[in-house]
């Protein structure tokens, strides 16, 4: 029956680490949640640092222990990114076949992300980005690069510090944005110019971030060309 209904799981782990995060110290919460979330994939990705925001600031955080957050947090997703590169990267068509669909990954896609890798400085500045972007599904990053074989130790290096780009963004976000806009929404909610503003600002936000993206894909693969021409 439990495997019949999987999000049913995902609402159980979900609700069992909301109320890890009452009980422990928040450090071992930092460290549990974000280790589970980058495996069980359908956890969302902001769940285990907002939350950890929020306690934080209940709790009167000062900026050293929101970093030492930050950290312990991305060391523990980078063990669990680097168990599931190795498990991709031992059992590559194994994971494929069984796994490749939870996380979009597919052997058509591995052989496009092989062509675009070629072991430039350029590889480990993309691998960052995508860590740090909180767009970018990170199992799949952890997936694919373990299915293309790429370097271990960069792997480990770049997804550190790109979690860490990535949880700061999440953390600062609960700690600091979200009593803001608390505040901001509690006074304002009931004006409908507000809403309008909020939605059109979210469409213009989106479409500048993809259009990020997208400039930056274009400007390193232009490099990476000229890479291979000198």
């Amino acid at each position: 029956m439990l495997l019949s209904n999987p999000m049913s799981i995902i609402d159980q782990i979900i609700a069992w680490l909301e109320h890890l995060s009452q009980t422990v110290n928040l450090q071992v919460f930092v460290v549990i949640g974000s280790f589970l979330e980058e495996i069980i994939a359908p956890i969302p990705s902001p769940f285990v640092m907002t939350t950890a925001a929020a306690l934080a600031q209940a709790q009167n955080y000062v900026f050293t222990q929101l970093a030492i957050l930050v950290i312990v947090a991305s060391f523990a997703k980078t063990v669990s990114s680097y168990l599931i590169y190795v498990a991709f990267d031992k059992l590559e068509d194994v994971m494929i076949n069984r796994f490749g669909k939870y996380v979009g990954l597919n052997h058509k896609l591995i052989e496009q992300i092989g062509s675009f890798l070629t072991g430039t400085w350029v590889d480990d500045f993309l691998m960052i980005i995508a860590r740090a972007l909180p767009f970018v599904p990170t199992i799949l990053v952890s997936a694919g690069a373990g299915v293309i074989k790429y370097h271990k130790k960069s792997f480990i290096i770049t997804t550190f510090l790109g979690v860490i780009i990535r949880n700061a963004f999440y953390l600062w976000v609960g700690y600091v944005g979200w009593s803001q806009i608390e505040n901001l929404w509690l006074t304002h909610r009931d004006n409908p110019w507000f809403i309008a503003l909020i939605v059109i600002g979210g469409l213009v936000l989106l479409k500048a971030l993809i259009k990020i993206k997208d400039h930056m894909f274009d400007k390193m693969m232009s490099l990476k060309k000229s890479k291979k021409q000198l």
